[in-house]
């Protein structure tokens, strides 16, 4: 439970990023009569925006930490 907490914010983030891949799962692609395809191609960037910053946040965090324990 303490890495949870310790990492809260990355966890949040990789959560999010993984909600909007499922989103965009669900959601699906169509094409239309007009024979343009139909797809919420949005939740991709914000799913690699979302990967990139918990991430960073799991790296920053940890390096905090590292830097913590050996005072």
């Amino acid at each position: 439970m303490k890495f949870i907490s310790n990492y809260k914010m990355s966890f949040l983030f990789f959560i999010s990023g993984i909600l909007c891949l499922i989103a965009y799962n669900i959601k699906g692609s169509s094409i239309d009569e007009n024979g343009f395809l139909v797809e919420s191609f949005g939740f991709i960037p914000i799913f690699w925006l979302f990967e990139l910053m918990a991430s960073l946040t799991f790296a920053f965090t940890f390096i905090k930490l590292k830097k913590n324990q050996r005072k």
